[in-house]
């Protein structure tokens, strides 16, 4: 009805994204699910991204910061100023394909238990060339999503997310001490109290370029792996032995890992 909130704020988080950002906002016109927002916080850009967002008319609503503040913070400033039952991520250099949203809120509204869903997605590069698919990369793991979250590598790719507003609202959103597992460890809280599920479908596609695998392999992020994964299980009642072994194994070698990057001056 008019004036209704819509079903899906789509959360753009931008901080100087202009070589990208018509043609991830494009992808979001281009949904044959009409019932959407774009919620757009421009991080303190320097370039003309904010006015790129504008020119996008009222089904855009522009915020932007006075500086420049950690991702985790930038999203939850991004989600306090959205209306949607639903919230979907999508950074300003990836792209979603047409059915996105169509097909995961028909998920979601079949199941209120589930809290997230995720799909696969295309790698694609700077160019635009793709890559091969993320499943191929790190297929989604069977069983308990949380000890599988723990226990292995996140198998949730970023820009094919759509979780519930209240969901994450109940969690507490994202952690802004996190500087690089911010979206892990916000997948990890929802996967403990609500249900994910995926839909094995291509339904996005994520860029590669230099600046956002910047802190792939950082210590930093090594370090907040550990400390993630050590607090989530302290929170757990004991699970199967044979969970908490795969879960000790995946904390000995990040701790190698660890050690590694010290020896080579990483801190």
């Amino acid at each position: 009805m008019p004036g209704s909130p819509p079903a899906v704020s789509v959360i753009m988080n931008c901080l100087n994204a202009e070589p990208y950002l018509r043609e991830a906002m494009d992808s979001v016109v281009a949904q044959t699910y009409p019932d959407w927002e774009i919620v757009f916080w421009d991080n303190a850009s320097q370039d003309n991204s904010g006015e790129i967002a504008k020119s996008y008319g009222g089904r855009v609503r522009c915020f932007r910061g006075d500086v420049t503040v950690p991702l985790g913070q930038a999203r939850n400033l991004a989600i306090a100023e959205a209306k949607g039952r639903y919230l979907a991520i999508l950074d300003c250099d990836d792209v979603w394909l047409p059915e996105k949203l169509e097909r995961q809120i028909a998920l979601l509204e079949r199941d209120p238990s589930v809290g997230l869903v995720f799909s696969d997605c295309q790698f694609m590069d700077s160019s635009g060339t793709f890559q091969g698919t993320f499943f191929q990369r790190v297929p989604p793991r069977a069983g308990d999503p949380y000890l599988a979250l723990l226990s292995g590598p996140n198998f949730i790719p970023g820009p094919t997310v759509v979780m519930r507003a209240d969901a994450v609202r109940k969690v507490g959103a994202y952690n802004a001490a996190f500087r690089y597992v911010e979206s892990y460890e916000l997948f990890l809280r929802l996967a403990r109290a609500y249900g994910v599920t995926h839909l094995d479908e291509l339904l996005a596609r994520y860029r590669l370029h230099g600046t956002n695998q910047a802190g792939a392999g950082h210590a930093g992020m090594t370090t907040e792996l550990m400390q993630v994964i050590r607090e989530s299980v302290a929170q757990i009642d004991a699970p199967a032995r044979s969970a908490r072994w795969a879960i000790e194994k995946r904390l000995l070698l990040l701790r190698c890992k660890r050690l590694l990057q010290i020896a080579k001056g990483q801190t």
